[in-house]
């Protein structure tokens, strides 16, 4: 049985650091994280822009896990505008899957991004640019995530509605 957790959000949010934590509670090779940036900064150097190649490579990486029952894992920033469609192809291939939102304002987005271990990779001024908002899916019933949330709060909840769903 396939599950697919979706996790979107702006930069610094917490996305990465649940998404690893959570991946750690499952059995070695269960659950694979699909990292957006990874994809698209790291493995084909691309800029974010609708229809790149980034988008339909996480897809495809995706349905890779989603076909074996593997617990899949994709997270970013996620802008409903471009990766919308792709998002919501995946839901529909995957035999249950859940959504969760990180809400917050920019002024915590950045808060939290000083006290990380990236506060060098990038700029808050880098980071204004781009800051979306919460924007929600159309096809999704999103876990609404924000400020309130503490880190164990997010990975446990997130833990949990994947175990009720297995």
């Amino acid at each position: 049985m396939s599950v697919l957790v979706v996790i979107r959000g702006n930069s610094a949010s917490g996305k990465s650091t649940a998404a690893r934590t959570v991946q750690q509670r499952f059995a070695h090779g269960a659950c694979l994280v699909v990292p957006q940036d990874v994809v698209r900064r790291q493995m084909l150097r691309k800029p974010d822009a609708a229809g790149a190649a980034n988008v339909e490579l996480l897809e495809h990486i995706a349905r890779f896990g989603l076909t074996r029952s593997l617990v899949v894992i994709v997270e970013g920033i996620l802008h409903a505008g471009r990766y919308g469609s792709m998002l919501e192809r995946l839901t529909a291939a995957a035999d249950h899957a859940l959504h969760y939102c990180f809400d917050l304002t920019f002024e915590e987005t950045v808060t939290r991004h000083i006290a990380s271990s990236r506060a060098a990779d990038f700029t808050p001024e880098q980071m204004a640019r781009w800051y979306h908002g919460r924007q929600p899916l159309s096809f999704a019933d999103e876990t609404r995530i924000d400020a309130s949330w503490g880190p164990d709060m997010i990975v446990d909840r997130i833990h949990r509605d994947i175990l009720a769903v297995r």
